[in-house]
């Protein structure tokens, strides 16, 4: 779903930590609307996120996930929240 709105989406990991056996890592998220996203047509607009994971890993797997994405910040960066 991302892919098809923001054929540029990517990220940038900005702290990578660990203990025990957690992982935790915050990024930012970027891309540009070129594309339908969640019904919404392609807008052109940019947009640029952070996001906070935490990871538990198991066998060298990832075992569960915990996460925390800035949704309203990015909706309001790609004019989607009306006003």
């Amino acid at each position: 779903m991302l892919r098809a709105g923001f054929s540029d989406f990517g990220f940038t990991i900005g702290d990578l930590f660990s203990a025990e056996d957690r992982v935790a890592a915050r990024v930012t998220v970027r891309g540009t609307h070129d594309g339908e996203f969640m019904g919404r047509p392609a807008t052109g607009r940019s947009f640029a996120g952070t996001s906070v994971s935490i990871f538990r890993i198991t066998d060298g797997r990832i075992a569960e996930h915990w996460g925390v994405f800035d949704q309203l910040a990015m909706l309001g960066q790609l004019g989607a929240l009306g006003g």
